[in-house]
């Protein structure tokens, strides 16, 4: 699960510029705790790079459906299609970086209003998204706001 919300605060940065600063808030219904960090993310042409910076320093790499995860205990790869929904995920921010509503829409029912666009999840997205909503700053990405149907919620805002 923690590869999942993991996952999801790419999504966030995703809608922005190549490269952000975040600030992302995790409640986390099963400890009822928040939890607050800060980082940024990079888009390379076959990548995504996160590094998170506070409360401590871990790399996020996704490259050709891997996940590499490197902090202050080590090194270590996952493999994305043995974690489907984490797959899924990236595919997700992957389009939304790109702006691939084609794909986008195939995940999910995308109601804008004003700046606020409202992402209900369809499919495979909706066994494990309640929604996604994100708000925009004329075309600039805001905020990122992630209900998962486990009872966990992501916030993400864009600190550029």
């Amino acid at each position: 699960m923690k590869v999942i919300v993991l996952c999801l605060v790419f999504m966030l940065s995703l809608f922005a510029n190549d490269a952000s600063t975040f600030k992302e808030t995790r409640y986390l219904y099963a400890l009822d705790k928040n939890i607050t960090l800060e980082g940024f993310i990079t888009f390379g042409e076959q990548n995504i790079v996160i590094e998170y910076v506070k409360p401590e320093s871990k790399v996020l790499t996704y490259f050709e459906e891997k996940l590499t995860i490197q902090d202050q205990n080590g090194y270590k790869v996952i493999d994305a299609q043995s974690m489907p929904s984490m797959n899924y995920f990236f595919l997700i921010i992957k389009a939304v970086h790109d702006e691939n509503s084609v794909l986008l829409d195939s995940f999910f029912e995308t109601t804008t209003k004003g700046d606020e666009t409202l992402l209900s999840p369809k499919g495979v997205a909706a066994e494990v998204l309640e929604e996604v909503r994100i708000s925009r700053q004329g075309k600039k990405l805001k905020s990122l706001h992630v209900k998962i149907k486990n009872g966990d919620r992501i916030t993400i805002e864009i600190l550029d």
